[in-house]
């Protein structure tokens, strides 16, 4: 099978919508009153949530002005975060038809989708014309594009000049294998984590100049130890949360995730590029 097709088995989720409504419902919350907050514990699928998110933005210089693009974009969590904090434009691509179809859904449910629009496309393959964006970014992506190539040529291509692109993945810091599940895979097949020294060289070769470089294991660390208190709770898991992403190995994937990070096999990184 496909790389492609087995990332793309591995997040089909066709009930997703449906799930987070009735999530949201038994905290009280009215969908028909939905608010871009009320999302923001389902809707952030990598470490440090919201935090993350904006972590990787204050690096970018994004401003209201500015045209950006979320390679793959999930059910848009960050997309819609970042259009509502600072009023920017933002297109989101995605290979999981269940994740654009549900995040486009909650767009219009929020009242943001005059400003982000999500479409269903292949990062290999973006489809909008060169120099089309101020910024790109993607979050928690490049685990699954074995093709790191393509993927940064691509990046590089629709990326206007001197815009800029940021990554926030995790990336491989010891080469040994891995314990799976994982959130972005549930075996080796699905799994194209490479090292940051990877992702430096397909970045050059792309055409893009290093800004900046940080290391994210703190950070990810107390994320995962407040994460364990929570799914520790003698109350179980929350109605809303990205377990709801997951399915039933949700917790053994954060479990497994956490544990790699914290023996410094991987680690979650920030690249900031310019072109």
């Amino acid at each position: 099978m496909l790389l492609e097709q087995t990332v793309s088995k591995h997040y089909a989720n066709k009930d997703l919508l449906e799930k987070i409504y009735t999530g949201l419902g038994q905290l009280g919350i009215d969908k028909d009153q939905l608010t871009q907050s009320d999302l923001s514990s389902v809707d952030e699928f990598h470490i440090g949530g919201s935090e993350g998110t904006l972590m990787l933005a204050e690096k970018l210089s994004i401003s209201a002005s500015s045209s950006v693009l979320d390679i793959g974009c999930g059910i848009g969590g960050p997309a819609r975060l970042l259009s509502s904090e600072i009023g920017c434009k933002v297109s989101g691509i995605d290979l999981t038809a269940d994740f654009v179809n549900t995040g486009n859904s909650l767009t219009d449910q929020v009242g943001l989708s005059d400003n982000v629009k999500l479409i269903e496309a292949n990062a290999l393959n973006i489809p909008f014309a060169d120099n089309s964006f101020d910024v790109s970014y993607m979050i928690h992506v490049g685990m699954n594009i074995a093709d790191k190539d393509t993927l940064f040529s691509e990046a590089f291509r629709v990326t206007k000049p001197s815009g800029v692109f940021g990554i926030y993945d995790v990336m491989l810091v010891r080469n040994c294998e891995l314990q799976y599940p994982l959130p972005w895979a549930v075996e080796k097949d699905g799994s194209a984590i490479a090292s940051v020294a990877d992702y430096k060289s397909a970045l050059i070769k792309a055409g893009f100049s290093l800004r900046h470089e940080d290391d994210k294991t703190h950070f990810a660390n107390g994320f995962f130890e407040k994460m364990s208190v929570n799914i520790s709770s003698s109350k179980g898991l929350p109605p809303v949360g990205p377990h709801l992403l997951m399915g039933d190995l949700g917790k053994q994937k954060i479990r497994n995730m956490a544990q790699l990070i914290k023996s410094g096999i991987i680690a979650p990184k920030i690249l900031i590029l310019g072109k």
